[in-house]
């Protein structure tokens, strides 16, 4: 079944159907829980009394991080929004108006007159602040790739910034880039002052944050959209373990829980909403600094012992496309022919795999109870055949991440995030970015992906567009340390008395039009 990446919404009844979830009454209403709402609300708008959520996600506050989904939109204003159907139209949001300059070398934002959390005016200045951080490779993280296009930024005045750019840019590569930017205070724009506690402006202030157990957010009363959010407050609780997540959804404990695995759609399909997010994939990564995937050849293997059809089948119940490398369908650098010339072959990875000459032996880190044990699972069993072991080892979610991002997994499988209209930002993620920075490869890096990353974000006509996006596959291929298995869909169960939950094209939880 295809699914649009970029699109959020309920799952249809046809959608049930062929992934064989539907049944009788599946959309039935379901019994009232006392956990949703305040009963202050109503349908037409205003308040919308309380949401309590759980979720198996960490928490942190940083959006140049952005290594959680759940909450960081709830607390920040981007310079833009995109839509939550399956259309890239830019919306404004920090940013009220924006002019490219005819050589497509720089471009003029206006801001919109708004209010930090704290009062405070948004101001060019903090644009200029955070562009500074983004360029900056010891504090840029995942926007340092976004970013990467930009020369200067200058506060024409108040609330007018004019970006300049190294190269004449791809206009959508520069939306995107807004996309991802969020509004900070300059003064307070530094990985360890947005460690313990946000500094945004968006639709919901922070409450209360008790680490791994709650995290509380309150309406913002001068939020720039009059009249939202709907709801006045939204509790988010913290489970180590999926199964007791859903378990708490069907005792009422919360009125939702957010980000679950498909193999619980037969369990909660009678009884609560489905809402399906997606904007990510699932990748099987292997860490070329740590043997034996210090052997290219090796990776090379291993990449053809991956069956996409069956894990579609099997863990995510037939929702989900396949992909070789890291590229959404929907991306203009998708080649689907990748899937037929390095796709599922186990006589292939075999002969790889012996004249590699590599150790036949690795463990891959992952989040326990997650659907990407599952995943390994199914490459574990594939690999045996082909005289390869495979160790499985869960970890708790913040240790899992804490061994990633300091590059101490030999392999894993993981997300990488939707590259929107730009190729380009196939390097946000942590396992891909073209610096030392990079989880996976560190200081060795190939040079060939800088390069093709570099041409990907700088090639403005469709000619030369082509050509970088043929070239940029061909090295991702060629080093074979991502190996892009399939689109990853997202699954939120929720009581049937919520409505307006949606997630954007980065599978964020937007809450603006949410009411319980």
């Amino acid at each position: 079944m295809t699914i649009s990446p970029r699109q959020s919404r309920l799952i249809s009844r046809r959608a049930l159907l062929r992934t064989g979830l539907a049944a009788t009454g599946a959309l039935a209403a379901a019994p009232l829980l006392g956990a949703c709402g305040s009963g202050d609300g109503d349908s037409t708008g205003g308040d919308a009394g309380k949401l309590t959520l759980g979720t198996t996600k960490i928490m942190q506050f940083d959006p140049y991080l952005t290594n959680t989904d759940i909450h960081l939109h709830a607390f920040y204003t981007y310079l833009v929004d995109y839509p939550t159907d399956s259309t890239y139209e830019a919306i404004p949001a920090g940013a009220e108006k924006w002019e490219f300059a005819a050589d497509q070398a720089s471009v003029t934002l206006t801001l919109r007159a708004a209010k930090y959390h704290s009062g405070a005016a948004v101001s060019a200045a903090d644009v200029v602040a955070g562009i500074k951080r983004a360029l900056n490779p010891d504090t840029a993280f995942t926007l340092a790739q976004p970013s990467a296009f930009i020369d200067t930024a200058t506060a024409v005045d108040d609330r007018t910034v004019r970006v300049d750019f190294k190269a004449p840019t791809p206009e959508t590569l520069v939306i995107d880039w807004m996309f991802a930017f969020p509004l900070i205070p300059a003064d307070k724009n530094t990985p360890k002052q947005l460690e313990h506690e946000p500094a945004g402006s968006g639709a919901f202030r922070l409450g209360e944050f008790q680490r791994n157990q709650r995290l509380t957010l309150t309406k913002n009363p001068d939020f720039y959209d009059a009249g939202k959010p709907y709801l006045n407050e939204v509790e988010y609780r913290f489970f180590t373990d999926e199964d007791a997540l859903v378990a708490a959804l069907e005792s009422g404990t919360v009125d939702g829980a957010a980000y679950i695995g498909f193999r619980h759609s037969e369990r909660l399909k009678d009884r609560f909403t489905l809402v399906e997010g997606g904007g990510r994939m699932t990748l099987f990564f292997m860490n070329a600094t740590i043997p034996p995937f210090d052997n290219k050849l090796l990776r090379q293997a291993l990449a053809r012992a991956i069956d996409r059809e069956r894990i579609i089948k099997q863990v995510n119940f037939g929702i989900g496309d396949p992909i070789y490398t890291a590229f959404m369908p929907t991306s203009p650098a998708f080649d689907r022919a990748y899937l037929d010339s390095h796709g599922f072959d186990l006589d292939a990875a075999a002969a790889m795999l012996e004249k590699s000459g590599g150790a036949r032996k690795a463990t891959a880190g992952v989040t326990s109870g997650s659907p990407s044990v599952e995943v390994l699972q199914i490459i574990q069993a594939d690999l045996k055949k082909i005289g390869f072991e495979l160790e499985i080892a869960p970890q708790e979610e913040a240790a899992y991440l804490e061994a990633l991002f300091a590059s101490k997994l030999q392999c894993t499988v993981a997300a990488q995030p939707n590259n929107l209209q730009s190729p380009s930002l196939i390097a946000r993620g942590r396992q891909m970015l073209p610096g030392k920075e990079n989880t996976t490869f560190r200081e060795q890096v190939p040079s060939a992906y800088v390069e093709a990353v570099a041409a990907a974000g700088s090639a403005v006509t469709p000619e030369d567009q082509k050509a970088a996006y043929a070239a940029l596959n061909k090295v991702l291929a060629e080093e074979s340390w991502a190996i892009g298995i399939s689109t990853q869909p997202s699954l939120f169960a929720l009581d049937k008395r919520v409505t307006g939950l949606a997630t954007d094209p980065r599978d964020f939880v937007t809450l603006i039009n949410t009411k319980a």
